[in-house]
């Protein structure tokens, strides 16, 4: 079973950091250029849920590194659930206990959560894609 390289860990953080900042940039503009101050919570909200999610990120994919790729797979998908979980945990106390507005918390955590979802799937496909597969001789034994 081939293993999944110590870079592509070090490339999941990374890409999520990356993501994340580009997403608060481009939600802060919208909130800036609509001219919603009201939004400005729901931003904060959703920065807060995506800080959470990131931790969690660390934490779950450090365990990965030199494991196999079905296990990195896994693990991508574990934290996509786990961040799933944590996002409408998330919306849920920012609507009902904070009564933020809920159609900007939610398209503001759905960003977030979505284009960490599309980095992190890149990112896994390009390292499994350049991982060398295993070399099986037709050969065999031919004692």
């Amino acid at each position: 079973m081939p293993t999944v390289s110590g870079r592509l860990i070090r490339q999941l953080p990374v890409g999520v950091l990356v993501t994340n900042s580009v997403v608060a940039l481009i939600a802060a503009m919208v909130v800036l250029i609509a001219g919603r101050p009201d939004w400005w919570p729901a931003f904060a909200t959703a920065c807060g849920v995506a800080v959470v999610n990131a931790v969690l990120s660390l934490w779950i994919i450090a365990g990965a590194a030199g494991k196999s790729a079905d296990h990195v797979v896994t693990m991508v998908m574990l934290l996509a659930g786990v961040r799933i979980g944590v996002s409408i945990l998330g919306l849920i106390t920012a609507v009902l206990a904070l009564s933020l507005n809920p159609e900007a918390t939610a398209v503001m955590i759905c960003g977030f959560y979505a284009a960490t979802l599309i980095v992190e799937s890149a990112l896994v496909h390009r390292a499994l894609k350049a991982e060398p597969a295993p070399s099986q001789s037709l050969q065999g034994n031919q004692g």
